[in-house]
């Protein structure tokens, strides 16, 4: 009965807010089935549905499903919008989000090329829609898929991130309507990118103009604060929910594990990069665990806080 879809559907959210993706899983899989036997296997109808399921199998570890239920989305966005191709752009937006979260990152730029293909084909090369794809396409070279280490780190692909950053910011500024917010995240997008390649003097540069922009009228200095004035990350990578000493990660199946915190004190300095003051373990053995969070939050870049137009070094974080 396709009454029995919501209460289904309901049934997952809570299992899945209840923490058993496992159980989730097996009751979208159940909502879905439902949907197929009522609307057909190409019902556009189950997208929400399959899309919680794939947040689902991501809690629950198992990228291979979540893969697998993104290209089923595709497949059935790309066969609805087949008449309207700018209708598709919301679903190749999700999809790129869902494979970044997966650490699909090769995949996630395919989506974001695409996106662009669709709107430049659609309505040209200066469309101002094209600047939210470009943006999220350069920041996705900080990362790439690992081979054999299971630590990542941000790609050295310089080229191909500034253009698309640069670009933009081109598209960006010679719109009429794109809203301020928008337009400043693109900026600051292209200031994070060059503190992250240690070309800062020119994120400095940019910083301070984006400051003195925002300053300028009243809307804008929400906007200061929400973008300027609170640490942001411009990569981080997940931490591994299990360690294994030197022997890398652990898959956590076997049932031997044991649970511990790591609690981290830091600065950020004015480059963006976090300078470690304290480090606290429970239990204290986990050395191998307190080294591993050591290496991440190392790893990692910051946009550091503005103050008056100039990057300064923040207060003591945990």
């Amino acid at each position: 009965n396709s009454a029995l879809v919501t209460p289904w559907r309901g049934r997952g959210r809570a299992q899945r807010g209840g923490g058993r993706p496992d159980l989730a899983a097996q009751t979208f899989d159940r909502a879905t089935h439902i949907t197929h036997v009522n609307e057909g296997p190409h019902n556009i109808e189950q997208v929400e549905i399959l899309e919680a399921l794939a947040e689902a199998n991501v809690r629950r570890g198992d990228l291979e499903a979540a893969r697998d239920v993104l290209d089923r989305i595709h497949i059935l966005n790309v066969r609805h919008f087949e008449n309207d191709m700018l209708g598709l752009l919301p679903s190749l937006m999700r999809r790129a989000n869902w494979q970044h979260r997966a650490g699909y990152y090769n995949d996630e730029r395919a989506t974001y090329r695409r996106a662009i293909r669709v709107i430049e084909e659609a309505a040209g090369r200066d469309d101002p829609r094209l600047v939210e794809p470009l943006v999220k396409l350069g920041k996705s070279y900080y990362y790439f898929e690992p081979l054999a280490d299971n630590i990542a780190a941000p790609v050295n692909s310089p080229g191909a991130a500034e253009s698309y950053l640069k670009r933009a910011n081109r598209i960006a500024e010679a719109s009429s309507e794109l809203p301020w917010f928008e337009i400043a995240s693109a900026r600051l997008a292209l200031a994070d990118y060059y503190l992250a390649r240690e070309s800062v003097s020119r994120a400095r540069r940019i910083y301070g103009e984006v400051w003195d922009e925002l300053s300028a009228f009243e809307d804008g200095l929400d906007m200061r604060g929400e973008l300027m004035q609170s640490l942001a990350p411009i990569w981080q990578e997940p931490l591994p929910p299990y360690t294994k000493g030197a022997a890398g990660i652990k898959d956590g199946r076997d049932g031997d594990i044991r649970n511990g915190t790591v609690s981290v004190k830091y600065k950020v300095d004015d480059r963006g990069r976090p300078r470690i003051a304290e480090i606290v373990t429970q239990p204290g053995e986990f050395s191998d665990m307190e080294r591993m969070v050591a290496r991440e939050l190392k790893r990692r870049r910051f946009r550091p806080l503005v103050v008056d137009g100039k990057i300064t070094p923040s207060e003591m974080q945990t």
